[in-house]
């Protein structure tokens, strides 16, 4: 195991360098790229998603609903369990494409604002997929509501969520709560760190310090960690 984290360490050491090297190679290449371009291009690629998002949002929660309909009516064991067990699987898949269209929706929106856009069809398709997203985001609550008898509001509360959580069952709420454990460590000591390095790389290739976005990554890495000295004094009492 120390040799295992001694290589990570070698390898992180050597992956910084070469970044390090790569940025100022592509600074000249990035200097000629017009803000207008990357615009255009960031809009186009998450419009992509957000439309495959909003088609496989829509697909899920409909077979979830039609599995749920499916483990009400049948009567045989085996099939019945079949259909619990889809009912539930298509419904998270409904709802993680459901966010991921809520998040393209609100980055077509922020790019839209740029002043650099001057484009109407794209702010008009812009609000077109904030319907849509809103309308997708309903139908996934309506929809856990139907199989998990359990009523969530569209702009749920952490104190909402927390008590849908403990509506699981025991497998279930502690397979989430791994998974949240997981998470939380993955951002911490990975996904974060990594984004220093990137806004590094960044602000070496565009000669100017990315201090907006390094300030918003301090906050969310502050707040990560600070946030869990509540489980401590809840716990820890």
């Amino acid at each position: 195991m120390k040799h295992k984290h001694k290589w990570i360490g070698i390898g992180a050491g050597v992956l910084g360098f070469f970044l390090g090297m790569l940025s100022l190679a592509l600074r000249g290449l990035f200097n000629q790229i017009q803000i207008e371009q990357v615009l255009y291009t960031s809009f186009g690629l998450i419009a992509i998603v957000g439309v495959i998002s909003l088609a496989l949002a829509v697909y899920y929660l409909r077979k979830g609903r039609e599995a749920y309909v499916i483990y009400q009516t049948v009567e045989e064991e085996e099939a019945n369990e079949k259909a619990y067990v889809s009912a539930y699987r298509f419904l998270d898949y409904g709802t993680v494409a459901s966010n991921i269209l809520m998040i393209a929706m609100l980055c077509c929106l922020v790019i839209v604002t740029s002043p650099v856009i001057e484009n109407v069809y794209l702010f008009i398709f812009s609000l077109v997929l904030m319907f849509f997203s809103f309308a997708v985001a309903n139908y996934c609550v309506r929809t856990i509501f139907l199989i998990r008898q359990y009523k969530l509001s569209i702009f749920s509360t952490p104190k909402e969520v927390l008590s849908f959580l403990n509506s699981y069952d025991e497998g279930e709420k502690q397979a989430e709560m791994e998974n949240a454990y997981l998470t939380l460590f993955r951002l911490n000591q990975i996904i974060l760190p990594a984004l220093y390095i990137l806004l590094f790389v960044l602000s070496t290739i565009l000669q100017e310090t990315q201090l907006v976005a390094l300030l918003i990554l301090i906050v969310i890495h502050l707040y990560i960690n600070i946030d869990q000295l509540r489980k401590t004094k809840r716990y820890f009492k």
